[in-house]
């Protein structure tokens, strides 16, 4: 049996020029300044639960962020960390899940300090990591949305009124 000529042509992918560039700066712990800038979504978020004034997007950049730090662990950062960021991750979700029959923010004071701690261990881990980790770590949870493989969580961020 021949095999079928290919009628597509031939296309070189592009070239990264700045290829070692790259590779080097993505070995480089996370900078200061972008630790401070990831690690502040979440406090601003966590600041808008505390007084019940949190919305939709404030639920889920905690989530992105527990989310983060759970994909972090995955590479082998911080992974005496896990049980403190899947205790955050739960509370987020029975947050959540009152969020959508309620209609309001309001926590219990156990769930604002299992979350706070989960903060904690993600701000932690961020200043162990190189920037590619943090990369990947992003990109897994990306991934993880995409194909609905987390529990529940991608489905109650379409639930949830903006």
């Amino acid at each position: 049996m021949a095999k079928a000529k290919r009628n597509k042509a031939y296309k070189p992918r592009p070239v990264n020029p700045q290829a070692m560039n790259w590779a080097l700066s993505g070995a480089h712990t996370l900078p200061m300044h972008k630790q401070v800038e990831l690690i502040g979504y979440v406090d601003v978020a966590l600041d808008r639960l505390r007084q019940g004034r949190a919305a939709r997007d404030d639920w889920n950049t905690l989530a992105n962020g527990m989310n983060i730090a759970e994909a972090l662990v995955h590479f082998q950062i911080g992974t005496n960390l896990i049980d403190q960021i899947n205790d955050a991750q739960d509370k987020l979700h029975g947050i959540g899940i009152r969020m959508l029959s309620t209609g309001k923010s309001t926590c219990y004071a156990h769930e604002l300090a299992a979350i706070a701690e989960g903060r904690d261990m993600y701000k932690i881990q961020l200043g162990l990591c190189s920037q590619a980790e943090v990369m990947r770590a992003v990109q897994r949870v990306n991934d993880f949305h995409r194909s609905g493989a987390k529990k529940d969580v991608a489905r109650l961020y379409q639930a949830m009124n903006a």
